[in-house]
């Protein structure tokens, strides 16, 4: 994690997401979760949630499959990440390696089955930082999923690293 406290720039626009049962049972068998739990409202319910439960890490995924365009606010841009992030728009033309760092998941709540909630994203101003082969940047991106009150359920945050010239 940064040594300092990052400087965050703007939270980006809302997007809204619907989870439904088909993407969870695909993510959980994708990374080879057999849990019950994913696949059955009632193994699900006699385990002791209300609803079939996502596994973790599905957030980080769950726009690319439920962000259905009857849920979304009219300012909706059509991307989760802040324009003025700073990074390219397609998140890769710089000329340079870009690693994917730790990536951290806080669960406020357990996200289920039939929830819609919304997520914003905002990104860090770019660190740099010593390595072995030069100076890196890292940059912290950050996802904060609520229910549509406006209640946490999963805050997400990643670390990206870019060596220009990689």
């Amino acid at each position: 994690m940064a040594d300092a406290s990052p400087e965050w720039g703007e939270w980006g626009p809302a997007i809204r997401v619907r989870i439904d049962h088909a993407p969870v049972w695909t993510f959980a068998r994708a990374v080879k979760d057999d849990n019950p739990v994913y696949a059955s409202v009632e193994a699900a319910t006699d385990a002791g949630f209300d609803a079939v439960p996502v596994p973790p890490t599905f957030t980080f995924v769950m726009a690319h499959s439920g962000a259905f365009p009857d849920l979304q606010r009219p300012e909706f841009t059509g991307r989760l990440m802040p324009e003025e992030s700073g990074l390219p728009s397609d998140g890769y033309s710089r000329t340079g390696l870009y690693l994917h760092g730790e990536q951290h998941f806080e669960y406020h709540r357990q996200p289920t089955v039939g929830d819609v909630l919304e997520g914003r994203m905002r990104v860090s101003k770019p660190m740099p930082k010593q390595s072995s082969r030069g100076t890196m940047e890292m940059t912290l991106i950050q996802t904060r999923w609520t229910d549509l009150d406006g209640e946490p359920v999963v805050t997400e945050q990643i670390v990206s690293l870019f060596l220009p010239g990689g």
